[in-house]
């Protein structure tokens, strides 16, 4: 049986019909990503959903006894909890169990007969309930989930109240991740996440019983935590089986076969009314009245719709500049007499894609501003190459004016640009008739993505500085930047946490650490994450190592001690144990113990793997082979700590 059921959902705001007759189905388990342009209606459909939000007709049906929870991208809090016991208050239900299975289990020592099968069964239902919601580490969870998404344990005795925007919205996401919902309604939940918060969330997503409808732009997250897609376009839904990438495939595969059939339709009543039109009226009018009616009981194929609208992004004449676009040299970043982080060695050539990787609150944008030279550096030395002239995006777009409109915002800045010029470059920006005319204050967050997009490419820098470019843009609209960006001709240097992003980007990669330090590394994000994993996996292997010797040198003064204790003493030992002094033969046991010692930590972080942890045979063989090597690793330990 469906978790979910929608059936004909219609809403209309004023002349706009936002959903025409939306019909699926949500099953157990499933996880489906809701893809589509901006207001098309996603977040609608996740309201009326909910039921915060009520149809002009059609139903939603939620399967009897399934529980639901909905993260909004801007929650707001009413309790006076702190952060820690709002996200544990998502455990209610599963406190709630625990106490009906600990009064079961009391009756179940008092009754007898069928009244005890009855508790029995019941008791059995309610732990497989408890089975699927992770009951029995809940507590542990709660601690689990909100270091995965970001949140610092400062935060967690404070009131959601006075949090930020971004904290809010990640601790309303923690509390229904930690409550183990049936289904889990999600509306762009990497928003205000850094790179490893989204990370942690794309692998929770995977492991969650709980079947998921997520709303999202973030590519790599459909890819890699949904196994089907559900198309919302004019309206009305399709669902594609698979991943993002999978239904881009099918959705052109579909659209490829739709077309070739209502062109071959199309063509066939052509030639049918060419010949109609022609023989009416002639010898032949009998069979051209014939043709006629059998026309009149064609079932006419729609022209299948594949909507291509994308911003046309082309700067216009780019300065070109010097091989060196600028050069950092010890620099210290921040505010006041306070550097967020210090001694930043970085340098920018023509040519090179620079992305800005670190956690929230790091400095990435801060230390952008410094580098596009719109901020100071508290200390050090930034030298720009000749003829370095920048073009700054900005993500929050407060350089716009609120009280302008779209066509004024070029107006104003290009005079020199005719009227037919400006309409169609804005055009080019998807503002078209009317839509130039909008007051940029009443504009969503793409919209005026689009504005400050459209005023960068009428500038002629000769590298570019973005800070969160993707920010509020739908997929098609990502996509178009992506291409713009690979072909400008200039240096780009960019902070962004779209992953797809940044791996078709960048060439190298800026990581800001919390401890106040950074690094320029070669490469793009995946190299860099590649980087970070084996440098975490080299310190695990390296404390294994120290952990390892340290149990040897243990052992070694408990056997020393023992000895001691003897008749005779260490002598008499000696003589019990007598001890191999080759010196070869022990730089060989050394030798053996790294071997075993490695490979035991190549074991532990093949262990990790999704490969590996979803597939129970793989899974086995290598605890069995673990096994084997702890033992001779044990072994060769025992033999090092006696050694004389």
């Amino acid at each position: 049986m469906s978790i979910l059921l929608v059936t004909e959902l219609k809403r209309q705001f004023g002349a706009l019909e936002v959903l025409r007759g939306v019909s699926f189905a949500v099953e157990r388990g499933d996880k489906i990503g809701i893809v589509g342009r901006n207001g098309e209606g996603k977040t609608t459909l996740l309201r009326h959903i909910e039921g915060e939000e009520k149809a002009d007709s059609g139903k939603v049906n939620i399967a009897k006894g399934s529980r639901m929870a909905y993260v909004r991208q801007s929650p707001n809090f009413r309790e006076t909890k702190t952060v820690r016991e709002y996200v544990e208050s998502g455990l209610d239900a599963i406190h709630a169990l625990q106490a009906d299975l600990t009064e079961l289990e009391e009756q179940m020592c008092v009754v007898e007969g069928d009244k005890l099968d009855s508790v029995m069964h019941r008791h059995g239902e309610l732990l497989e309930r408890m089975e699927f919601l992770g009951g029995w580490d809940a507590d542990h969870r709660v601690g689990s989930v909100m270091h995965g998404i970001g949140l610092e344990e400062e935060l967690w005795v404070r009131d959601p109240r006075t949090l930020s925007g971004g904290e809010k919205s990640r601790v309303a996401l923690a509390r229904e991740l930690v409550s183990a919902p049936d289904l889990l309604l999600l509306d762009e939940p990497t928003n205000h996440l850094d790179l490893e918060g989204i990370e942690w969330i794309e692998n929770y997503l995977k492991d969650l019983k709980s079947a998921v409808v997520i709303v999202s732009h973030d590519r790599r997250l459909l890819n890699r935590a949904t196994t089907q897609i559900l198309e919302l376009t004019y309206g009305t839904t399709t669902k594609y089986p698979g991943n993002y990438d999978k239904y881009l495939l099918l959705k052109q595969e579909r659209f490829d076969s739709d077309y070739k059939v209502w062109k071959q339709q199309s063509e066939m009543i052509r030639k049918e009314e060419n010949f109609i039109r022609k023989h009416m009226g002639s010898q032949r009018t009998a069979e051209a009245k014939g043709r006629a009616k059998k026309l009149t009981h064609i079932v006419r194929v729609q022209q299948p719709h594949h909507d291509v609208r994308k911003p046309h992004l082309n700067m216009g004449e780019v300065s070109r500049g010097g091989e060196m676009v600028f050069e950092g040299l010890k620099l210290d970043v921040g505010y006041g007499d306070t550097p967020l982080f210090s001694d930043v060695d970085v340098r920018l050539g023509r040519g090179d894609r620079l992305g800005i990787v670190g956690p929230n609150g790091a400095g990435k944008t801060t230390l952008l501003k410094v580098l596009a030279g719109m901020m100071d550096p508290l200390g050090g030395e930034l030298r720009f190459g000749h003829k370095a002239s920048v073009g700054y995006y900005d993500q929050n777009t407060s350089h716009l004016d609120d009280a302008e409109s779209v066509y004024e915002h070029v107006r104003i800045r290009y005079p020199q640009m005719t009227h037919l010029e400006i309409r169609s470059h804005l055009a080019k920006f998807l503002f078209r008739g009317k839509d130039v005319e909008a007051v940029v204050g009443q504009l969503s967050g793409g919209e005026r993505a689009r504005v400050a997009l459209a005023l960068l490419m009428l500038e002629s820098p000769s590298w570019l500085a973005m800070d969160e470019p993707t920010n509020h843009l739908d997929l098609a609209a990502r996509t178009a930047i992506e291409e713009f960006l690979s072909n400008f001709p200039g240096a780009i240097i960019t902070i962004s946490h779209d992953r797809e992003f940044l791996d078709a980007l960048c060439n190298s990669v800026l990581e800001i650490r919390t401890d106040g330090s950074a690094r320029q590394l070669p490469g793009n994000y995946t190299d860099w994450r590649n980087t970070l994993l084996a440098e975490r996996d080299q310190k695990n292997l390296d404390k294994e190592k120290a952990k390892q010797r340290s149990k040897g040198q243990n052992r070694a003064a408990e056997n020393k001690n023992s000895s001691a204790k003897k008749p005779g003493g260490a002598k008499a030992a000696k003589k019990e144990t007598p001890k191999v002094r080759n010196p070869w033969a022990f730089d060989k046991l050394e030798a053996a113990i790294e071997q075993l010692e490695t490979k035991r930590a190549t074991m532990l972080s093949d262990m990790q793997k999704e490969e590996v942890y979803t597939d129970s045979a793989k899974l086995t063989d290598l605890q069995y082979a673990l096994a084997e090597v702890e033992r001779d690793l044990e072994q060769k330990n025992e033999e090092w700590a006696n050694w004389g």
